[in-house]
């Protein structure tokens, strides 16, 4: 039996972008709403928001996007800063009560402030994407050798470079490893020239008439290149915390 994720795989496979990054941003949508309307009061979820210190600088500025639940921001922020304070008051500032922190305070005691504050565990959406994002890549190289994987891979808009990179060696079979850099290869080629093509046509003897497909060519190439911009990192990869 093929799992869930392989169907879609083969629906998101159909559209615009990486399937990978399109499928990975909805579960960070679906998580961030999930966690605002029925998982602030949950414990476990509070401690696991106080341990990393709330969420990951992109999805802590996701939450923004859900002004509708303020209140469970407020929450789940409050319960952050209360560990925070504590942690503060209970050993991580090193000047003691009532004295100057002028000369008393060393390198080595801002090192433990700052060990005090550091997150004591990943953020809670990452995590889930770090999983899923295994697990839709690992499907793909599983189903890779059927004719219906392939084919929607072929005919669609490929994987991001930092998706490719880490799909590629998922796939152990050498024919089948050549057929997907076979076909990388044939789609960045073919983006390469709609870019081309578009270059042409907004250069100095460009005509009057409107653009085709090669219009968005080069806001294609950013995804194409770097991957969302919601999941990953400076470097390329996906950001761990």
């Amino acid at each position: 039996m093929k799992p869930f994720s392989y169907y879609d795989l083969l629906d998101a496979f159909t559209l615009s972008g990486c399937p990978v990054c399109r499928l990975l941003t909805a579960d960070a949508e679906r998580f961030l709403d999930n966690l605002l309307y029925e998982n602030t009061m949950d414990i476990g979820v509070q401690q696991g928001y106080r341990a990393s210190r709330g969420l990951c600088n992109t999805h802590a500025w996701q939450l923004m996007e859900y002004k509708g639940n303020a209140a469970g921001i407020a929450v789940l922020s409050e319960a952050v800063l209360d560990e925070l304070i504590g942690l503060l008051k209970n050993g991580g500032s090193p000047a003691p009560s009532g004295r100057s922190l002028r000369g008393l305070v060393s390198k080595r005691d801002g090192e433990q402030t700052a060990a005090a504050l550091d997150p004591r565990g990943g953020c809670l959406c990452c995590g889930l994407l770090d999983r899923a994002e295994t697990h839709y890549l690992q499907t793909i190289a599983d189903h890779f050798g059927e004719g219906q994987m392939q084919e929607a891979f072929r005919v669609s808009e490929g994987l991001c470079l930092p998706h490719f990179r880490q799909f590629a060696p998922m796939l152990r079979d050498p024919a089948l490893l050549r057929s997907a850099v076979e076909a990388q290869a044939r789609i960045w080629q073919h983006l390469k020239d709609e870019l081309e093509l578009y270059l042409r046509q907004s250069g100095a003897r460009a005509t009057d008439e409107p653009m085709g497909a090669e219009g968005d060519s080069w806001q294609r190439a950013i995804l194409a290149i770097a991957g969302d911009k919601r999941l990953f990192g400076m470097d390329g990869s996906r950001k761990k915390r």
